[in-house]
This record gives structure tokens, C-alpha cells and sequence, in this order.
């Protein structure tokens, strides 16, 4: 890739968010993905780079013990300083290793896997999209997403140390900031009614149409019932069952 593609490449997504008709019917013309998700990767290892040096691995461990079955509780109780700074060190090199992993591939996972289920969704609605067509709709519609954890760094600098799960609550731009209380399932609704996520579902219906000819009321719809379907199945029911196995923390 020359500079004068990376510039090009740099100033479509920049339109995207700017402009996003014409952004993204260049994306799509253009058919090319590396820029954008480029970009979506270092922001989130930027992140990282922030973020891990402050994740509280002791907190972590604790809340595993508290949570321990009551036979468990009593060998929990007796375990040594050692023991104990031991297994903090466990959770912080799987810790550390996860949040990078993530960090350096999920972007692209992530949107290779969007990209895979709109090219379904599109064909079984009665459009042809092509695959590369969609994925730099995807790419570049996904750009609200990916720049979102930019505004969460002086969040992260401000609390000087926070647990894992409190990371998506960093940033209050959904519906599950109102009620931080509420059931699991209930949050993770209301959580996936976010300003960036919103965002990028306009976007990326916005780039579904001009992919796929339909129309950007059909286009809206589809993606809508696709990232419904998401939610309901990968944020709300997995956990759920995840969560829901034998034991007194697993309601059975």
C-alpha cells in the first residue's frame, strides 16, 4: 500500500463519519478494509496500553473466593500469603494475555463475522450483496465502535484501578448507565441500546444499502433484525447460561 492509498484510504474514513453517504459509497467502491480496521486496532491496543496496568487482579481473586462453594470456603480461608499472591499473579498473566489478544484481533474478528452474517441476512432477504462489498460497509460502518474507547481513556487514567467488569461501564453513553442495578438480562438489553453502537447500526445499514441495491428502509430493517438477534443470543441468552449451572450461584 502506498502513502498516497493510505492517505486516500485514511480520508475515506474520515468521511465516513463526517459525510457518511459519500464515505461510505467510496468504501464500498473502493472495496478495501485495511485502513479502517488498521485503525480500529490500534485504538484498541491504545487502550489496552492504558487499561491493563490498572486492572486489579486482587479484587479479582477475592471476589472468586467470596464466591466459592461452601466447601471450598474453608480451604479458601486457609490459604497462605503466598498462596494467595500466587494466584493474584495467575489472574494477571491470563488477565494481561486476554486483554491483548482481544486488543490486537477482535476488531478484525469482529467485523469479519458481522460482515459474514449481513452477507446471509442480505441474501436470504432477497439481495445480493458481494462479500468485500459488505465487509467495507461493515469496516468503515463500524468506525462509531471502534473510536468509542478513545473517549473512556481519562475515565481509565481518573479511577487509577478497576476491576474487569467494570470496564464497559466506563463510559456511560447506553441506557444501562440509568439503571445500574438491574438484572443481568435487563442490562445487557439496555446496554446494547448504546450511542455508539447506534451509531455505527445507522451506518452500517446506510453502507448495506448501497452494497446490496435494497433500500435504505430495507436496509435498516435487516440490520436492525440482525443485531437484535445478536444481542438476544450472544449478550443476553449465553451469559445467561453461562451463568445458570448447578451450584448456589447457578439458580438450580
Amino acid at each position: 500500500m502506498t502513502t498516497t492509498e493510505l492517505a486516500q484510504d485514511g480520508s475515506v474514513v474520515v468521511r465516513t463519519l463526517l459525510a457518511p453517504g459519500r464515505g461510505l459509497a467510496e468504501a464500498i467502491g473502493r472495496r478495501r478494509v485495511a485502513t479502517a480496521l488498521g485503525v480500529a486496532t490500534l485504538v484498541s491496543i491504545v487502550f489496552a496500553g492504558v487499561l491493563a496496568p490498572r486492572l486489579d487482579y486482587d479484587a479479582v481473586v477475592a471476589r472468586k473466593l467470596a464466591r466459592a462453594t461452601p466447601e471450598a470456603e474453608t480451604e479458601a480461608v486457609e490459604l497462605t500469603q503466598h498462596q494467595r499472591e500466587e494466584a493474584v499473579a495467575t489472574a494477571r498473566k491470563l488477565g494481561n494475555v486476554s486483554t491483548w489478544t482481544a486488543a490486537a484481533l477482535w476488531p478484525s474478528v469482529a467485523a469479519l463475522l458481522a460482515a459474514a452474517a449481513l452477507f446471509v441476512g442480505f441474501r436470504v432477504a432477497g439481495t445480493k450483496p458481494a462479500f468485500k462489498e459488505t465487509f467495507a460497509a461493515v469496516a468503515h460502518g463500524m468506525m462509531p465502535v471502534w473510536l468509542a474507547p478513545l473517549l473512556a481513556i481519562p475515565a481509565v487514567v481518573v479511577r487509577g484501578t478497576l476491576t474487569p467488569d467494570e470496564v464497559p461501564r466506563l463510559l456511560p453513553s447506553s441506557l444501562a448507565a440509568l439503571v445500574p442495578a438491574a438484572p443481568p438480562p435487563l442490562l445487557a438489553a439496555l446496554g446494547a441500546l448504546d450511542l455508539f453502537s447506534l451509531w455505527a447500526l445507522a451506518l452500517v445499514a446506510l453502507g448495506m444499502a448501497r452494497a446490496s441495491g435494497a433500500s435504505r428502509r430495507r436496509a435498516l430493517a435487516v440490520t436492525t433484525v440482525l443485531f437484535v438477534a445478536y444481542v438476544a443470543l450472544l449478550q443476553i441468552s449465553l451469559p445467561a447460561l453461562l451463568a445458570g449451572g448447578p451450584g448456589p450461584n447457578g439458580g438450580s
